[in-house]
């Protein structure tokens, strides 16, 4: 989300923000944005709206028909392959959209922003791609060799660079752009599941090669579309180390939230539980809907956060209380309507799934717990404090993968709802303490930069 630092800023006219009355200057712009007293506000809700509303659409229909389609066996292993290629990506793309919102924000130049983001966006995943699949008799001998390959590329290599042109609209405020590449993606995606579901027996092989096709050609849209629209070509020659070393903290941060996430899928198939992992894996697909509507609340101030992060982590904290309430309402809603609505589920996907009944309504709590979550992280962002964000969420993924490797041995699917909650609220709590005794302190007038705040940059998203 928007977990972005502060490294100097201007106003609107072009001159250095310092602290003072520009404070409160900045908090006024940001209470207008928030309240819905422009036009913009409402301009930018809305295409946001839109841009999650079509991914949640696409999301709904890949679960429906995959979960009616294959086998709880197969789809743990769906499950699982995607919960080792999803945190790869992340890792191996240096966090280069979180810098791409960042400069173009910063008042950068927009080519300059996009060619460097595009080189680590398909050099790195690329590497990444080649590691994933030379250590699969490692990870998950089980699947087979060949969808597991598949699936790895479309997600490292192309999915990833679709992600990268939205974040272009969110960079630039320009979420009809955005919204409007995220159509053309899902319109790929809907593609290959009617493909899928009309032409093919249904296997996971048939899907492994839909998916794929479908991500290469929303990337190749993604990318053209940013061309003509922005003026900016992609590139493979402006990566560089220093770049690298900027992003990968940002990443490592993103990295370890999708351990605390997704690690226990693929633990789950590897320790022989099968039917288990396809059961938690729908269970926590369908709560990870609940996840949406809160992005999009977070997402339309990412660029008003940043704004009043530069003045310290206070001014970030009065952004972040105008949405505590909503969103943390937005959260015990989804929550609810997940609990309410879990016997559906068996009737939509079949009667193997019905266990997985039990176990939405036992993680129903969690959009509330990352609602929460998501804002006290974002605050530490906004406000240059990203490493100590890194730090707690890799104290949390540490815990969950420990508590992981110790018990899904001989434990099942709720031994994996039961390490998932205490990672989560120790996350929550740590980052409220960290958030609320930041805020205490005096802000200074230009936050260090980000190669002062770790080790040489910080973040990902």
């Amino acid at each position: 989300m928007g977990e972005l630092t502060a490294q100097g800023s201007a106003d609107r006219s072009g001159r250095r923000v310092a602290g003072g009355d520009s404070m409160t200057a900045s908090m006024s712009r940001v209470r207008t944005r928030l309240t819905g007293g422009d036009r913009g506000s409402a301009r930018r809700i809305g295409w946001s709206t839109v841009v999650e509303l079509a991914q949640l659409a696409s999301s709904v229909l890949v679960f429906l028909i995959l979960a009616r389609q294959l086998h709880p066996d197969d789809y743990g292993a769906l499950g699982a392959v995607l919960g080792v290629a999803m945190p790869a990506a992340t890792l191996a793309s240096f966090g280069s959209h979180v810098l791409l919102i960042k400069r173009i924000a910063q008042g950068g130049d927009f080519t300059d922003a996009w060619q460097r983001a595009t080189s680590i966006g398909m050099l790195g995943p690329a590497a990444g791609t080649v590691l994933l699949i030379a250590a699969q008799p490692l990870i998950l001998p089980q699947v087979n060799t060949v969808v597991y390959a598949l699936l790895v590329v479309s997600q490292l290599n192309f999915f990833w660079l679709t992600e990268l042109a939205v974040y272009v609209g969110n960079a630039t405020r320009n979420l009809k752009a955005a919204a409007q590449i995220r159509l053309m993606v899902v319109a790929t995606r809907f593609g290959a599941l009617a493909l899928f579901a009309t032409l093919t027996p249904g296997r996971l092989i048939d899907w492994a090669v839909a998916s794929v096709a479908s991500f290469a050609l929303g990337a190749a849209l993604a990318l053209a579309y940013v061309w003509r629209v922005f003026g900016a070509r992609p590139s493979l020659r402006r990566n560089s180390l220093a770049d690298i070393r900027e992003g990968l903290p940002f990443s490592a941060n993103s990295v370890t939230e999708s351990l605390v996430d997704i690690s226990d899928r693929p633990l789950l198939f590897r320790y022989g539980h099968e039917t288990d992992a396809g059961i938690y894996t729908l269970g926590g697909r369908i709560i990870q809907f609940g996840y949406l509507p809160i992005h999009i609340l977070l997402r339309t101030a990412d660029a008003d956060l940043f704004a009043a992060g530069q003045n310290g982590t206070g001014a970030a904290l009065a952004v972040i209380r105008r949405l505590l309430r909503p969103a943390v309402a937005v959260g015990l809603a989804a929550g609810a309507i997940a609990f309410v609505c879990a016997p559906v589920v068996p009737w939509l996907v079949g009667d193997e799934y019905r266990p997985a009944v039990e176990t939405i309504r036992l993680l129903a709590p969690l959009p509330t717990i990352r609602a929460i979550q998501y804002l006290m992280g974002n605050c530490l962002s906004a406000s240059g404090h990203q490493r100590w964000r890194l730090i707690l969420t890799v104290g949390a993924g540490i815990l969950n993968l420990g508590l992981n490797l110790v018990l899904l041995p001989n434990g099942t699917w709720r031994t994996a709802v039961g390490t998932t909650f205490v990672s989560e609220l120790f996350l929550t709590v740590t980052l409220t303490a960290v958030t609320l005794g930041s805020a205490r302190r005096r802000p200074t007038a230009h936050p260090p930069p980000c190669s002062a705040n770790v080790p040489e940059g910080e973040r990902l998203g």
